[in-house]
Parts: structure tokens; sequence; C-alpha cells
């Protein structure tokens, strides 16, 4: 049992609140967060026929689609979220930078909640990624690339990271994965100078973190589990991090997990320690009790990648609440709710919580953010009898988030450059839900004081191809980049050598690739649209693009509210700005 002053005695026993306002988690502790160290990266998917052997070559499963996706993770960004997801105010400490994948996590982290206040964004550093190579058989290999956290150092946390510590944590969160060791200790280090509890996630084998991730020497390894409060290992990783402390353990075989799990603890002189072990029962060990919390079983997992993240975000939620767990039964209670994250996470892909883990975890979201105290009336307030028409409306300004976070505008400025400077019409053209946006975009460029006419992708085969003229430029819409009738009107337009622009969702498109300029909406291609794929939130996504075409042509032209009467004199809009400007105009 702890001693009075342990900075987690007491811990919100009381029945600390929290309550999130927009973005911002405001608690009654003066606004301390969990800050983590550790691993954050983009992992990018690709499917291949088959690896290559060493000379040869070897393809993708398609010549046109190339990367399949581009998932946010990490080891620390992954606990930190489900955390954050069961109401503890969460923030990281991360070097990051100003490319995409560090824009890709920066967005991920406004979605989820977690405090990006603390990451240091630089040109010079590079944001982790991995590359999975998926085969036809489902067989995959990772080439990984820490990036900026490799040079997380005893420095570099003193530097950029020891201030935002002092004044902003409450606990303090790091890993054995990408975090150089000297960087661990010096975090471990600050969390005692302060008082304040630390949690070390033990994600690889001591022999991987010494030799393949080359983190640090085994001396520093044994110091970084010594002083961390509390320890959070794989049973692999636990078995041999036991067989170097312990070696003369290392001659029985007959050891089991709960013995792995004591005596690692016992070795390490841990306040807790929290071994899982896949799909077998997770054990939680202090110096006083010991328990063995069965996990769930699942019929269908969907992807266990992350299972061991999300089941520290429970610890770290239980320790959050509830403290160092006293008894037993206080020790089962934080281990149940940390298996069932680690199981919530099985049923999503990748490590991170979507909108169907705050569905599993409901009961547990209910109980730990801000239902505390709430009184009926507040219950009532918060009903929403369409729950889905408020996930759609978040769904649309979360995308729009992003598209504003993973812009280039130096591919924006050439697009509208050609806009610009078209001597003769601009023909926008599209097929389905695209070309009434299409359609719209023409209309709003002509009233604009750029001439435009909208031609059906479908028609441009047809004989409209007649409507080219050399000062022309053309405008497609499309998604994917891969509508077939699209990309055959943009070949046959190709020919006319003419400038071929494109709004789209994916700049790896074969529509893309036949542009002279695109503007694409990157997390546009990664949107849950309904029904397998019905436009809606992609149709915002290219709305907001003509709207933003329309809005910098009207500066760059300098058209003014006179010029817009002149092309726009009918209909209320148009009575409006006649009184306004004190014309007389005749409304039929």
């Amino acid at each position: 049992m702890l001693g009075k002053g342990h900075p987690f005695n007491g811990i919100n026993r009381v029945g600390l609140q929290l309550r999130c306002f927009s973005a911002t988690c405001v608690m009654r502790n003066g606004g301390k967060l969990v800050l983590g160290c550790g691993s954050n990266v983009v992992d990018q998917f690709f499917r291949v026929q088959a690896l290559p052997k060493v000379g040869e070559k070897g393809f993708f499963q398609s010549p046109n689609n190339i990367k399949e996706k581009s998932i946010v993770g990490g080891v620390t960004l992954n606990h930190l979220s489900w955390a954050s997801l069961l109401g503890v105010p969460t923030g990281l400490l991360a070097l990051q930078g100003a490319d995409i994948p560090g824009r890709l996590i920066r967005n991920k982290m406004n979605q989820l909640n977690i405090s990006k206040d603390f990451i240091q964004v630089s040109d010079t550093y590079t944001t982790a990624q991995s590359y999975v190579f998926i085969q036809q058989d489902g067989e995959r290999s990772i080439v990984m690339a820490s990036g900026a956290t490799s040079i997380i150092k005893k420095h570099i946390v003193e530097e950029f990271f020891e201030e935002a510590v002092r004044k902003n944590a409450m606990m303090i969160t790091t890993e054995i994965s990408q975090v150089p060791l000297s960087g661990v200790i010096a975090l471990l280090r600050l969390a005692k100078d302060m008082g304040i509890p630390s949690v070390l996630d033990l994600d690889v084998s001591p022999s991987v973190a010494m030799n393949e991730a080359g983190l640090g020497t085994l001396e520093e390894l044994k110091k970084c589990v010594m002083m961390a409060d509390i320890l959070k290992p794989a049973k692999h990783a636990a078995a041999e991090m036991l067989e170097i402390l312990r070696p003369d353990l290392s001659k029985n075989a007959q050891l089991s997990g709960i013995d792995v799990a004591k005596y690692l603890r016992e070795s390490c002189n841990s306040r807790l320690l929290a071994m899982t072990n896949g799909i077998e029962s997770s054990v939680l060990t202090s110096e006083n009790h010991t328990v063995e919390v069965p996990t769930e079983r699942l019929k269908n997992v969907v992807d266990a990648t992350g299972a061991g993240d999300a089941f520290l975000g429970g610890l770290i939620t239980g320790l959050h609440f509830h403290g160092i767990p006293e008894s037993e039964d206080d020790m089962r209670v934080i281990g149940v709710l940390a298996n069932k994250t680690g199981a919530a996470c099985c049923k999503v892909l990748g490590g991170l919580p979507n909108d169907q883990s705050r569905e599993v975890l409901k009961e547990e979201i209910l109980k730990y953010r801000g239902s505390i105290g709430e009184s009926e009336s507040d219950e009532a307030a918060s009903y929403n009898p369409c729950p889905d028409f408020e996930n759609s409306v978040n769904a649309d300004f979360e995308a729009a988030q992003g598209v504003l976070d993973l812009m280039d505008f130096r591919t924006v400025a050439k697009f509208i450059e050609y806009l610009e400077n078209c001597k003769g019409n601009v023909l926008v053209s599209g097929i389905g839900k695209s070309a009434i946006v299409a359609q719209r975009m023409a209309a709003s460029l002509a009233s604009t004081g750029t001439p435009a006419h909208f031609v059906h992708a479908t028609e441009w085969a047809h004989g409209d191809l007649g409507k080219i003229r050399k000062e022309d430029v053309v405008v497609f819409f499309s998604h994917s980049g891969n509508t077939e009738e699209v990309n055959y009107a943009a070949e046959l337009v190709q020919k006319h050598k003419i400038p071929l622009l494109s709004i789209v969702g994916s700049k790896d498109s074969p529509l893309a690739h036949m542009s002279d300029a695109i503007i694409d909406y990157v997390v546009g291609k990664d949107l849950l649209e309904p029904l397998g794929g019905a436009p809606t939130s992609s149709i915002i996504m290219q709305e907001m693009m003509v709207n933003g075409i329309i809005y910098e042509l009207i500066r760059r032209r300098s058209f003014t509210k006179e010029q817009f009467l002149w092309n726009h004199p009918g209909g209320s809009l148009g009575r409006k700005l006649s009184k306004k400007l004190g014309y007389n105009i005749r409304f039929v």
C-alpha cells in the first residue's frame, strides 16, 4: 500500500468531475493533463502481389491504386487516445515535421481531443512513418522509420518538454519503443522530482530495444524499468526483462504468468505492474495484491493492432479516476476496464478509437466522462433523438478541418492561376453528384466575372468536344479520380492541348496524374459515407473547394458589387443589391 503522501493516493476519490467544452477539456484540478511522450506515427498501407526477393522486382496489386490508405497511430498516441475517449485529459509531447504525416497526426489529435500544445513542429524534423506491405494472402511486412521521435534524448526533454511538464502534467506516460532510453530516463526523473506518477509501457522486448531499435544500453534499460511507478509490459517482454534482472530464476521453466509478473514487479520495485498476454488473462500486481483478470472473448476480431496500447489507455483511466488500487476488488475494477478497452480496440482497424468504439464503450464513457453528478434535467437536456444527424454534421466538420490542415496551398495557387489567366471559357465537367457541384461552380464563376459553362462528362464524346477553343480551360470533378467516364473524357480533352484541371479526393488517381493542376482534399478518400459510399461528406468537401476558388478569384479580379449586379440583376439578391447601390432596375 502506498504512503499517504504518494500522488496517487486520493486521486479522484472525491468524484473529480470533467466537462468537455469544444476541443478544450476543463478540469477542476487546475487544468492538469496526462502527458505522454512516445511514438506517434502514420502507417502507410500498400497492397502488393508479393514481396520481391532480393534482386527481383515486385508489383503492386493494382497498376493505378498504389497506396491503399494512411492510418494514424503509434504506441503512445494510441494509449492517450483511448484514455481521452474515456474522459482523461491528455496531451502529447513530441517532435513532428511540417510534412503531411505530421499534419495528419495533428488533425487526428484534434478529433480525438488530445492536446497538441506541447508538440514541437519544424521543417527540420521528419514525422515518424511505417510502410506496411500487404500480400494477396494477407501476410504483411513492415518497414519503420521513427523519424524525429528517435532524437528525443535527455537534452531534448530538458530543452523542449521540461517546462511544459512542470506546468501542466499530473501524470507522465512514456514507452520502450521509439524514444531513446536517455530521454525516457529524463522524463521519469522529472516525474519523480515533481512528485507525480509515471507510467512506462514496455512495448518491445529488451533485446529489440537494444539491438534492432538501438534505443540505448542495458544499464539504461534497467534504470528505466526501475524508475517507473507503473509498469505495463507484454508477457514476452516481461519474461525477457525478468531474465535480465533475475538470472537466478531463468533456470525455472515452470514460472507461470502470475509468477513472471510478481517477480518482475518485485525486481523493479514498481508500485503497480499490469501485464498483458494476448487473448490470455492479464495480471495486475502490487506490493500487497495480485489479480488475474480474464480478457473478453471476441467472436470477430477486426484487427488486434494496438490492443495492448488500448489496454494501457483503460489502465490510465482507472488510475486517473480511482487511484492506485488498495484492494483486490479495486485492482479488478481497473483490470476489467483495461481489458474492455483492449477488446474494443480489436473491433476497429488500427489502434485508435472511432465512432464504433464509442458505442462499444458507451457504459464506461457515461461513467467517466462527466456523467458523475449530473442531474436528470441535465441528462434530458443532452438527449438527442437524431444521433446520426449529429454524427453526420460532426463528420463534415472534422473532414473540413482535416482538409484545411493538409491543404498544399502551392498546388491551389497553381490551379487558380490557370483560371485567373484564362482568356476563353472555363468548361466545368463531372458525372453523378460531382456533376451537380460542377454545374454550381460554372454558374458561380460566370456570375462573378469568369465566363464558364457546364459540360456533362458523358457528352464530351458526343459532340461537346466541339465547344473547346484554344483559350479555354477545362475543370473535372471526381471524388475517386477513378471514374471511367470522367477519365475517358479527360483523355479526349487532353488531345486538344488545353489546360486540364481537376478537383479530386486522391492525388494518386489517374485523373490527378493527367491533370496540369489539381486541388485534392486528401482526407476525403477515407471519409466514411453511408451505404458503402453514398456521396455526402465528399460533396461538402468539393463545395468547400469551389467556394475557396470563387472567393480567391473575386479578390484577384477586384470584382465589385456593381459588376456582380450587372451579371445578376434578378431575384431578391438583385433587388437587395440594386437598392443598396442606389440603382433603379426594373424587375420582371
